[in-house]
């Protein structure tokens, strides 16, 4: 297949010539112009296609190699390792049991903590889950999660204080936080409410998610309840849809499982 298929690079953007050269090239495989097993252009094709330097074209690959998209063999070249579609994240509209967030109390996640600790709750997560907190204070916890090596997902979640305990069951990656949380406190989510809407990336978000500013992502809102109906969590989520779909199970089985438990599927959370 000729490189010259691929889209030219921005030169107008500020997004670096390596993410540009290896959005192109995982954008030909996510829709098929590459297949597994298929050759990818060398790397002097597309030094020569991209007008970009050998470092440049190296750095893409090399990420690509990483994410499991592409593999590299010595002395013969690229190839494709798997066609990347979306993996999907259902929304149970069931009451949020933990076996629908974690598989054993893991998470299909995995995380980096980009900050965690006690803070001055925003005033809008305050009105939510501050009520027992005087001084505004809560437990702020900030990630990233990806499926694979792919960072798919960028979440804060604001709690009370008194789940701060919780932090050191989440040094592990593949951690449940509501898993840890019942674990920890004894508390359980019994209920959500969310909200789902379209965005565009601000210069924060698309460096955390690796895309370029003003890329189209989905953010969900969601208020966690636990057994007594009080709100112990507000999260925000901001979700790369073309590595995570995402959508919303509301049915339920005779017995009054959700779909994707009686099915043997378990949603990629964010929990």
């Amino acid at each position: 297949m000729s490189p010259l298929t691929l889209p030219p690079l921005d030169r107008t953007s500020t997004a670096p010539i390596w993410f540009q050269i290896m959005r192109a090239v995982e954008a030909q495989i996510a829709d098929g112009t590459w297949g597994p097993g298929d050759r990818l252009p060398s790397e002097n094709e597309l030094r020569t296609h991209f007008a970009a330097s050998r470092t440049s074209v190296r750095d893409a690959l090399s990420r690509l190699e990483t994410a499991g998209i592409i593999s590299r063999r010595q002395g013969k070249g690229a190839f494709v390792e798997r066609a990347q579609g979306p993996s999907a994240w259902t929304l149970p509209s069931a009451p949020s049991l933990l076996g629908e967030y974690s598989e054993d109390g893991r998470s299909a996640l995995s995380s980096e903590i980009l900050r965690a600790g006690i803070e001055p709750l925003p005033s809008w997560a305050a009105a939510v889950v501050g009520r027992d907190s005087a001084d505004g204070m809560g437990f702020v916890l900030e990630r990233v999660r990806a499926v694979g090596a792919r960072t798919a997902v960028h979440v804060i979640n604001y709690l009370p204080t008194r789940f701060a305990g919780v932090l050191p069951d989440l040094r592990d990656p593949r951690a449940s936080l509501y898993a840890a949380i019942t674990r920890v406190t004894g508390v359980r989510i019994a209920r959500m409410h969310r909200t789902i809407e379209a965005v565009s990336a601000d210069r924060m978000l698309a460096g955390l998610l690796e895309v370029e500013p003003g890329h189209p992502i989905v953010v969900v809102e969601a208020v966690a309840y636990d057994q007594g109906g009080q709100p112990i969590d507000f999260s925000r989520a901001s979700v790369r849809t073309d590595r995570l779909r995402v959508s919303v199970d509301t049915g339920f089985d005779a017995a009054g499982i959700s779909n994707e438990t009686a099915s043997g599927r378990y949603p990629a959370a964010l929990r």
